[in-house]
């Protein structure tokens, strides 16, 4: 695990939302899941062999007041070998996911939807 996190990645996003009366007439961002490291969404499923799920969220604005969010992400290197841990796989629970590198799973990733289908076993 060291040598995978020696080279990394640190990214941060401003975002500034104005408030607006019509919720429902703005964007905001999508719904959508992260891609990095420290957040328990999407590779924590991998690494726990599906036990752990990320799940769908997304920013919406607020009808009164305006809203800022800086988000900051942790990335694995692009080299890192991800793959589930030894300790969740057995003969009753076999491996979900195949073992890919971070790079190549971010090449995969558009940021709306969902990719690990690709890297699935079966």
């Amino acid at each position: 695990m060291n040598t995978q996190l020696e080279k990394h990645a640190h990214h941060m996003v401003l975002n500034y939302y104005p408030p607006c009366p019509q919720r429902d007439l703005t964007y905001g961002l999508p719904e959508h899941t992260d891609p990095n490291f420290i957040t328990i969404l999407l590779l924590d499923e991998v690494m726990s062999n599906d036990k752990y799920k990320g799940i769908l969220h997304r920013a919406v604005v607020n009808c009164d007041k305006e809203r800022i969010s800086i988000p900051t992400y942790y990335c694995s290197s692009p080299e890192a070998v991800i793959g589930p841990v030894s300790e969740v796989v057995s003969d009753d629970e076999p491996v979900v996911y195949r073992q890919f590198t971070y790079g190549e799973y971010y090449e995969k990733f558009n940021g709306l939807e969902k990719c690990l289908d690709m890297f699935m076993t079966s």
